[in-house]
């Protein structure tokens, strides 16, 4: 922490006396939401500068209706195709780090899975959207990272750092992460991209991307294909009984992702197919003798029609359909001599009606309806599902709504949503919000619920005392200001509460897995981020603390004698994401992440206990060099991951017996991105 407060003074001194000092009174883009007398102020202050270009991007996540981020009901973070393509981000891993208070940890079998403020999120608590299309898996409501999503199709990915039930439902307790791809108003044509890694004694990745778009007057199509092959580390992995193996060549990403989408006029059709492979040695309670491999299938099928109503054209009913077929965790059964098999298909079939009404230009009200029914389907001949029988299905319906209005003190959101499970019962989460943009000032406070649903797989393997969904209430403080036109600094503040959390436990007596209601789990804590963008670069500090003093704790996620922190997510963690122009054609990006000190449990006593033990502080150093346009169309970028060879660990956040997974060593990157325009195309032709 302390290197990177040097840093980060000298860019505050730097901006201080070369950066103009311009007052700039309207900085929003949403120009439909306008004044004539705003437009015209904005005419007479001229353009606005990259920072307030970036700053006044219009974000939907939070509220299902456009607003600027400094003005969006949510803390959020926006991350650009620019500052993933200058990071030189190898996955979502590399990307999401740098956001304040993510963290990932290891789950089961090699998985690696997200935390956000000290809180374990893999199961349920944070929603992943890709176009729209929810990738939580049905079975346990995970996802998985890791190699796994092709990152050169993303346009910008807005982080919602705190809950989103309210809009979403049960699958975003803790956040959204809400990634929008490009379409082919993004480009026209064609883009090839290629990445090689080098790890110190393995290959790391290679990555092949083919991204297409054509678009004629009303008409959209989209083509995003991605074909990925990593290792996860090459360095030692050892469990609990120090029993070891090398992990180059036992934990492979494998990943294959088609994206095809649509659109004319208010119609639009999207189809992705996720098919992501991992390899892993490191089964339950022992490493096994050979690598076995783990399955997560995935079909996403959307139809969508925004029909906009009224003679004022201030009406928008968008009915959707979505289709989700998943076979996740799968274990093959040509390695069930060291594996037990698990095999279960589920299928989600959603339909959806949301209305949008505009009753002034500054008030709108959202609601809507959403049913759906889940499948699931044990494919394994021995197994069944609890309730005797090798199929379960399951109904949902809910209803939401939504006000918002924009005064000239404050504006002002409120909102909720209510499901109705045929297994678990209901859930209500209301939401309040109040933000508002004072010049160069901006405030928000927000007081949320949410709740998550218990999955497929928690309603199976409940015990006696019965399941039903877990609450939380968060309370989020914001304040941020404009120190000038090309910087931003913001700090904010949560407050979580989670009641009834599900958890999993091992029945010894029974020899069974169980999930139940147990007690409660929280934390607290600040975010602070500082943003200076010019014409030569950007640069971005971010720091992020959490403490769980004082709130109820999960046994198994706590460490023995420490009453602040929980498992495998450190209290300190601070990021740096910086990018300099070098004339025309180069950039050089480095990026810092601080991740202070972390516990885990690395094994067992002569007793029988676990043992936790305390991993120290470390310093994640990346470097990458861009060149683009050098040759028109052609990019490319050389750089290192983990410069400074600090070899992270993921480890478990729970009591699980699993042992910290190594990450990646010091990996040398290679990018070539080509991109052949469409216009470019017709004249060779």
């Amino acid at each position: 922490m302390k290197r990177l407060l040097p840093i980060l003074f000298l860019f505050l001194f730097f901006e201080k006396n070369f950066s103009q000092n311009i007052i700039f009174s309207k900085d929003t883009f949403d120009y439909f939401e306008m004044s004539l007398e705003q437009l015209m102020s904005m005419k007479a202050h001229g353009v606005p500068s990259e920072l307030e270009e970036l700053i006044n991007s219009l974000i939907l996540a939070a509220s299902k209706r456009p607003l600027t981020a400094r003005e969006s009901p949510g803390i959020v973070t926006l991350i650009t195709q620019e500052e993933i393509r200058n990071s030189g981000a190898r996955d979502l891993i590399d990307i999401l780090r740098l956001v304040p208070g993510i963290d990932f940890g290891v789950d089961v079998e090699g998985v690696v899975g997200i935390g956000t403020r000290g809180l374990w999120a893999h199961e349920g608590k944070m929603l992943v959207l890709v176009d729209g299309q929810e990738m939580n898996e049905l079975l346990f409501a995970t996802n998985q990272f890791g190699n796994h999503f092709a990152i050169e199709q993303i346009k910008k990915i807005e982080v919602i750092r705190g809950p989103g039930s309210a809009i979403y439902g049960g699958f975003a307790e803790y956040g959204v992460i809400n990634i929008i791809t490009k379409t082919a108003s993004d480009f026209s044509g064609v883009v090839l991209a290629g990445t090689y890694g080098q790890m110190e004694s393995a290959m790391g990745r290679r990555n092949f991307n083919l991204s297409a778009g054509k678009q004629k007057k009303d008409f959209q199509f989209s083509l995003g294909a991605f074909f990925g092959n990593a290792n996860r580390s090459d360095q030692n992995f050892s469990d609990f009984d120090s029993s070891s193996y090398n992990m180059a060549g036992n934990s492979n990403l494998n990943s294959t992702n088609i994206n095809v989408g649509m659109s004319f006029k208010g119609f639009s059709a999207r189809w992705i197919m996720d098919l992501y492979q991992t390899t892993t040695r490191d089964s339950y309670d022992k490493n096994e003798p050979v690598a076995y491999p783990l399955n997560f299938k995935s079909h996403f099928t959307e139809i969508k029609y925004a029909a906009i109503l009224g003679k004022k054209k201030n009406l928008t009913l968008t009915p959707k359909i979505n289709i989700k077929s998943q076979t996740p965790w799968q274990t093959l059964s040509d390695f069930d001599t060291i594996i037990q098999d698990y095999s279960k298909a589920t299928q989600r079939y959603s339909g959806n009606i949301t209305a949008s009404y505009n009753l002034t230009r500054k008030i709108n009200f959202v609601a809507g309806a959403e049913v759906y029914k889940d499948r699931a389907v044990d494919q394994v001949d021995s197994s069944f599902f609890s309730n005797g029988k090798k199929e379960v299905s399951y109904f949902n319906q809910a209803c939401f709504l939504q006000a918002l209005a924009k005064t000239r003190f404050v504006n002002f959101i409120l909102g909720a949503r209510y499901d109705i499970h045929s297994e678990y019962g209901s859930a209500f989460v209301p939401r309040v919000g109040f933000t508002k943009k004072f010049k160069k000032f901006h405030f928000k406070a927000l007081y949320s619920n949410a709740f998550r649903a218990p999955s497929i797989e928690n309603i199976n393997l409940k015990d006696s005392t019965g399941m039903k969904p877990e609450l939380t209430q968060v309370m989020e403080l914001e304040a941020g200001y404009q120190i000038t036109r090309k910087s931003l600094l913001t700090a904010n503040f949560f407050d979580i509460i989670t009641k009834d959390p599900i958890v999993y436990y091992y029945d010894d007596s029974l020899k069974t897995d169980n999930y139940r209601n147990f007690g409660g789990a929280g934390s607290r804590g600040v975010e602070v981020e500082y943003r200076m963008r010019d014409k030569w670069g950007y640069f971005i500090f971010n720091y992020s603390n959490y403490t769980v003093a004082g709130k109820e704790k999960i046994a198994d996620y706590k460490i023995p004698g420490n009453e602040s922190m929980l498992l495998a997510f450190p209290t300190h963690k601070a990021n740096l994401n910086a990018s300099i122009k070098a004339g025309k054609y180069f950039s050089i990006s480095p990026t810092l992440s601080y991740i202070g000190e972390r516990y885990g449990y690395t094994g067992v006593d002569t007793a029988g206990y676990s043992v936790a033990e305390k991993f120290p502080s470390l310093l994640l150093a990346n470097l990458f060099v861009n060149t683009a346009n050098y040759v028109k169309g052609l990019t490319i970028g050389i750089g290192c991951y983990d410069i400074l060879d600090s070899k992270y660990t993921f480890i478990q956040p729970y009591n699980g017996y699993h042992a910290p997974l190594p990450g990646p060593s010091r990996e040398i990157i290679v990018k070539i991105i080509y991109e052949v325009k469409a216009k470019k195309m017709k004249k060779e032709k």
